[in-house]
């Protein structure tokens, strides 16, 4: 049964060659993402609050650019927006290797790496548009399975990242980004990958189409308050497990490890055994989950506590992750381009207001305090989705 389960989605249109590039663009995206900011440091000298400026505006500009996407695609399904994506985030890299000016830097995060940051929500929009068409259980199984790729690209990449800058530094970090993209681009060109026309049925339980305000808010606000403590408790970990536990770097990396191993093993528990059905609750687990891990890791006494305390960690990223992106396209039935775009936004936002945040809250209290911040950050992240399932009660 399970692997009749796995074939539906191998014969699915398109949706090897979709998740074969969801794997390329996640490993370009780790490689890159695990050394842009020593770059910006180490190579282009950049001050504190000229690194804060250009990751700003690099996050900034991947929510407005990937929003006007996502209406793209939702007006006229083509490939033009994915593509589009694809090249930029070639010509980006590409043009980090060759310049360390300033302003240069941020008209590369403004345009062609803001640009880029669409890929991802884009190709989930399209698979989603093409697994819709076979059943609801092949899209929860094809849903899983990419964010699981997306789970093992970023559990492969950075240690790719170590290799290549090992041998051929900066500059090679950041092309073997661009040629990810390039094969990304490539799979998709030769699978002659097309958007799917979405037709909509009445139906009188089916969750509207056009869900107010208030319902997209809370819902964003919630997962935004999720990653906002994903990207926190991210940025504190090394530092703690190094400066007060007495960790050193391999541990570091080992602890990263681990719980995108996990992650990829919770994310196949839902390729295997689809759960239609109670995605609310699987939300409130997965915040659950990073509520007491913070609590966990903040008195943890050693750097096995924190290591074991990754379980926790991959449910929550697990849950959240792949649910959160289901959530929302339940919310938003005939838009897949701006639900996925959403979802992939409330990572961007998280991120933005985390960098924004973390730099005042450990002048000021020390990072390990930061783990009680990032437990009430899942904690009001629980609350929103709360709010927000008794306003759809309401409404409907």
């Amino acid at each position: 049964m399970q692997f009749r389960r796995l074939a539906e989605l191998a014969v699915a249109p398109f949706f090897l060659p979709i998740a074969s590039a969801i794997l390329f663009i996640g490993l370009g995206d780790a490689v890159a993402g695990s050394y842009l900011t020593l770059f910006a440091v180490n190579q282009a000298h950049l001050s504190p609050l000229a690194l804060g400026i250009f990751l700003t505006v690099l996050a900034l500009s991947g929510i407005i650019i990937s929003t006007a996407f996502g209406f793209w695609l939702d007006r006229t399904p083509s490939l033009a927006p994915l593509l589009l994506a694809l090249l930029m985030t070639v010509v980006g890299y590409a043009l980090l290797t060759v310049t360390t000016q300033y302003l240069l830097l941020l008209l590369i995060a403004a345009l062609p790496l803001g640009t880029g940051a669409a890929a991802f929500p884009q190709l989930f929009a399209l698979a989603k548009g093409h697994l819709d068409q076979i059943s609801e259980p092949a899209a929860e199984r094809g849903t899983a399975m990419m964010r699981a790729t997306w789970s093992v690209a970023w559990a492969v990449g950075p240690a790719l990242g170590a290799l290549v800058i090992t041998f051929f530094e900066f500059r090679g970090v950041f092309l073997t980004t661009a040629i990810s993209a390039v094969l990304a681009s490539a799979v998709i060109g030769f699978a002659r990958v097309r958007a799917a026309r979405r037709t909509m049925t009445a139906d009188a339980n089916q969750t509207p189409a056009h869900p107010t305000i208030r319902e997209t808010g809370l819902a964003a606000s919630s997962l935004t308050f999720f990653h906002m403590a994903m990207f926190m408790g991210s940025i504190a970990l090394p530092i703690v497990a190094t400066q007060k536990l007495g960790g050193t770097n391999a541990d570091i990396g080992l602890i990263f490890s681990v719980c995108a191993f996990l992650e990829v093993l919770v994310m196949l528990t839902f390729v295997l055994r689809p759960s239609i059905s109670g995605t609310r609750r699987w939300l409130s687990a997965g915040f659950v989950a990073f509520v007491l891990y913070f609590l966990v890791i903040t008195w943890a006494p050693s750097v096995a506590i924190l290591l074991l305390a990754q379980a926790l960690r991959a449910i929550g990223i697990g849950f959240v992750g792949y649910h959160g992106i289901s959530y929302i396209q339940v919310l938003m039935p005939d838009r897949v381009g701006s639900a996925a775009t959403l979802f992939s936004n409330t990572a961007n936002a998280g991120f933005l207001f985390a960098g924004l945040a973390a730099g005042g809250w450990a002048q000021l209290f020390g990072y390990r305090s930061m783990f009680l911040v990032c437990a009430v950050l899942s904690g009001l992240g629980l609350l929103m989705l709360y709010l927000q399932s008794r306003i759809n009660v309401a409404v409907h």
